[in-house]
């Protein structure tokens, strides 16, 4: 693994003034994480004007992006991210402080101590984190499941399991250091209810998380859904990748209920928001922003769930978050921009989030890189982000076949056209020769060359894993693709081949029982050996020409 340099950040002389006397200190960090901007990272680099920058716990915001002459402006930063909207913050929970001087319960979770169920509340101690040390009573190989998440804000708002299906671990997983509420494929459905009585203005609303995403794509009944309002039919939804697996954020209200926003949510730490002004739905992630028509038709939505596969449908069985969560907040009206401008700033600070990188890796795939049948967010490009700092786009989605893969390219080419360097992993094909289906392996190859070709024309650097040994056909006929040219990627990763721990899918300690899909060992395997190319294509992006 790389290992992050240590950076001096020392105060220096920048525009013309003196930066604050906290950028005076040493930090852990690499590149862009641990520098303060420049007047090059301008229009030029991506950036664009109301860009946020961290490093070292200092937030720099763009007023400018003028070529060669940026203007980045350093961003006094008061008060934690449910502070910003004051009174009208109607839930504020997760596994940190989210409101000013709070201390008491964060969370319920529900653990097995020597084979017994016992429920334990989680605290947040006086130094505004979480006390963890009951964790540590529970039996190995169990998890602490969370029942009810703290409403912080006073309005006693708590948010509870979903009956029957409460699925969010606690314990598993954290995002730059803080534990995080997670799911994943193996946790199936479930979320937290809203108390029925809880309204918000149903044409000025806001809802934001803290923390980061396994998967910025769904599938089939339009999940993950980080957010549901209203009842009755009267409901404003917020999903990602839509009933077509195309990637982006879709909304959804009363009035039309598959909205596409031009949006696709980093999977990277980073803070995502979603709220209502003016009839207008905004989006954002990190620094990437989009907006939708909004009309609900009701003054007020009352009630609703966070994190819940709400179709249902023929495969709600299969309905999961991708939520690792630090933080949610939930306002019922917001007064003006600003507002949201703060808990923005507020949570970039507090996470250590770095929106300013511009690498980004995109994923087109299927169940095998979205994760199917582990837990807790262990997918390998999840996993692959331990090695490196970048923006990170899994647009991978179980049962997706290279038909999938190509509607997948207009988010591919959205995140292109916001970011600097550039790679592209494709892990698709197998689900074409399933029954169902009925796709050639002629139609295959011409699909995985079609993808190959227009990522390259988007300046991705395209990186091809080989089939696995679970469909020989399919494998043999990609490899000899590879080897007449057929196949013109930039890179080949094999992890399957003979001698490599992954070559048998017999072997259970890295594949599942279905001889198809990885346990989190054989996740953890995949981003061990795609992140080699994944490095060494980002510097070679960077020089394509």
């Amino acid at each position: 693994m790389k290992q992050p340099s240590r950076v001096l950040c020392t105060l220096l002389v920048l525009y013309g003034s003196l930066l604050p006397a906290a950028y005076g200190q040493t930090c852990a960090g690499e590149g862009e994480a641990a520098r303060p901007p420049a007047q090059t990272d301008d229009a030029t680099k991506g950036y664009a004007v109301n860009d946020l920058w961290q490093a070292c716990g200092q937030v720099w915001r763009a007023a400018s992006v003028k070529a060669g002459a940026a203007d980045w402006q350093a961003v006094q930063v008061s008060g934690l991210p449910a502070d910003s909207f004051g009174a009208h913050t109607v839930f504020a929970g997760g596994t940190t402080r989210m409101v000013s001087g709070y201390t008491g319960h964060a969370l319920d979770v529900a653990l097995t101590v020597r084979g017994q169920p016992i429920s334990q509340t989680l605290d947040i101690t006086v130094d505004g984190q979480l006390d963890t040390a009951p964790l540590g009573a529970r039996d190995q190989g169990t998890f602490a499941v969370v029942t009810r998440v703290y409403d912080q804000s006073g309005h006693g708002n708590d948010l509870q399991a979903v009956p029957g299906k409460a699925v969010v671990h606690i314990g598993e997983t954290q995002v730059n250091g803080l534990p995080a509420l997670s799911w994943g494929e193996e946790n199936g459905p479930g979320g937290f209810v809203l108390p029925a009585h809880t309204h918000v203005d149903s044409g000025s609303f806001f809802f934001g998380t803290t923390g980061a995403y396994a998967s910025s794509n769904s599938g089939y009944a339009a999940y993950p859904v980080p957010l549901m309002l209203g009842q009755g039919g009267h409901e404003f939804k917020v999903y990602f990748g839509g009933y077509q697996l195309d990637g982006f954020v879709h909304v959804s209200d009363s009035a039309n209920p598959d909205q596409r926003l031009n949006l696709v949510v980093t999977n990277a730490p980073a803070t995502f928001s979603v709220w209502a002004q003016a009839a207008t739905y905004h989006v954002q992630s990190g620094n990437m922003r989009a907006a939708g028509r909004g009309r609900i038709d009701v003054p007020t939505l009352q009630g609703g769930y966070i994190g819940f596969n709400a179709d249902g449908g023929a495969w709600f069985s299969q309905g999961r978050n991708s939520g690792i969560w630090t933080g949610l907040v939930l306002a019922d009206h917001v007064n003006n921009a600003a507002a949201v401008e703060q808990f923005r700033v507020a949570s970039v600070r507090q996470g250590r989030q770095v929106p300013q990188i511009r690498n980004a890796l995109v994923v087109l795939g299927d169940s095998r890189s979205e994760g199917f049948r582990v837990a807790d967010g262990q997918n390998w490009p999840r996993l692959a982000q331990a090695y490196g700092q970048y923006q990170s786009y899994n647009l991978a989605v179980s049962g997706a076949t290279t038909r999938h893969l190509v509607g997948m390219l207009p988010a591919a080419a959205q995140v292109a056209a916001h970011s600097g360097n550039r790679v592209a992993v494709v892990f698709g094909g197998y689900n074409d020769h399933l029954g169902q289906n009925h796709i050639g392996y002629d139609e295959t190859l011409a699909n995985l060359h079609k993808i190959i070709q227009n990522l390259q024309a988007m300046k991705y650097y395209v990186v091809l894993v080989a089939e696995a040994p679970t469909d020989s056909v399919l494998r043999g006929k990609i490899m000899s693709a590879l080897a007449s040219g057929a196949l013109p990627v930039d890179a080949t990763v094999d992890p399957f081949a003979p001698g490599q721990v992954l070559s048998n899918p017999a072997n259970t300690q890295y594949w599942d029982k279905d001889f198809t899909h990885f346990t989190a060992q054989g996740q953890a395997e995949l981003a061990r050996q795609i992140w080699s190319s994944i490095r060494a294509g980002f510097a070679q992006s960077g020089h394509r020409e």
